[in-house]
């Protein structure tokens, strides 16, 4: 069953998308969702861009889980304001 086959690979996708965001916010808090950022930069220089996907959805569960707003920078002004 297809259907069956595609739940199963998007629920385990899903577990590892917040293994990794837990694993990285409870090691780093906060600056877990930078460095999840930068290896999804990395991955997409390189044309990896699973992997880049992949880092980009961990980076965006850290930020929910520790509280961080997206596209700001750490000390608080929009990344392009810098």
């Amino acid at each position: 069953m297809p259907i069956l086959r595609w739940l199963a690979r998007r629920r385990a996708y899903n577990q590892l998308v917040e293994q990794e965001a837990t694993t990285l916010a409870e090691q780093k808090g906060g600056a877990g969702y930078y460095t999840a950022r930068q290896i999804a930069r990395l991955a997409s220089e390189r044309g990896d861009i699973r992997t880049a996907k992949l880092w980009w959805k961990v980076s965006r569960r850290i930020a929910t889980i520790t509280g961080i707003e997206p596209g700001r920078s750490k000390i608080g002004r929009a990344d392009a304001e810098r």
